[in-house]
């Protein structure tokens, strides 16, 4: 069987006319044609163009093939082992990737120029010094995004100005009896609230946090509350803080509002004082020192 006879044969059952003019680099239909009729060589830059292309191995254009049953079994055969071939570099490189991005192997790696002598052992020495550096921040971070996923379509609620309505601990410290305090997100995720004290927010599967420095002393604010009632524009918190300028811990019940309201309106929504605070029990605390180990 000559060449034009298996060309004929794999134009009929593998490929299209268009593509192996396309593939060969062809103006016209006629070209193909005249090939077919065996009036035009087939070189052997068109076979390795059928390989290239289509998957068909140059074997079929030996000699010793003869017959369309031994052309479907190479073909068969090698296009099964390209296929094999290419999974295998796809998952190659989806295995490749994901080192990357997890920063198990130097990013972009292959692209580096290993000419000289000994660059690779460096490179590698490299990143393995920076990752045992970064090794404790790095758990931590993973560990991190679990507890606190990214959620843009809450963060965009979230973000801008909030005016939080809250007792103090000494209700002779704000005018009215209760404390108005106008509170920004911003688009970086920062926190400042109207006395400059300054923090974060984090947010959570179910909860979220905004954790808050005083401007004045290094005492920490937490503020606890259900990512549930935020799209409503109004929601409630839990305060953990210290009592005004003392170190005793005390529990605040609020709520956060994108409305202003007036002071009265505020305590009516919030209700009795007495119900909304809980204080730090001083003797609790005495008795707890009192059985404290001093460090030798």
């Amino acid at each position: 069987m000559n060449r034009a006879k298996k060309l004929d044969f794999l134009l009929n059952n593998y490929m299209s006319g268009a593509d192996v003019i396309r593939a060969f680099g062809f103006k016209t239909a006629s070209m193909i044609t005249n090939m077919r009729n065996g009036n035009t060589n087939i070189a052997n830059i068109h076979i390795e163009a059928l390989e290239r292309h289509f998957d068909i191995p140059t074997s079929i254009f030996d000699q010793h093939i003869n017959s369309h049953e031994e052309m479907v079994v190479l073909i068969e055969r090698y296009q099964k082992k390209q296929k094999q071939k290419k999974n295998e570099e796809a998952l190659k490189n989806k295995i490749i990737k994901k080192l990357e991005e997890e920063a198990l192997i130097p990013k972009d790696i292959f692209l580096e120029d290993f000419s000289e002598k000994g660059k690779l052992d460096r490179l590698i020495q490299k990143h393995k010094k920076n990752m045992l550096n970064q090794n404790a921040d790095s758990q931590l971070s993973n560990y991190s995004r679990k507890v606190f996923p990214e959620n843009e379509k809450l963060f965009n609620k979230l973000k801008g100005v909030w005016y939080g309505y809250v007792y103090p601990s000494n209700p002779n410290s704000a005018e009215h009896g209760i404390w108005v305090v106008e509170t920004t997100i911003n688009a970086d995720h920062s926190v400042v609230d109207y006395w400059g004290n300054k923090g974060y927010l984090k947010i959570g599967k179910n909860e979220s946090l905004i954790i808050k420095e005083s401007y004045d002393h290094d005492d920490l604010t937490v503020i606890r509350f259900s990512n549930r009632q935020v799209p409503s524009q109004h929601f409630h918190f839990v305060i953990i803080s210290n009592q005004n300028h003392t170190l005793n811990e005390m529990v605040n019940f609020g709520f956060f509002s994108r409305k202003q309201y007036t002071p009265d309106e505020a305590k009516e929504i919030l209700g009795d004082m007495e119900s909304k605070q809980l204080k730090l029990d001083l003797e609790f605390n005495e008795r707890l020192i009192e059985r404290a180990i001093v460090p030798q």
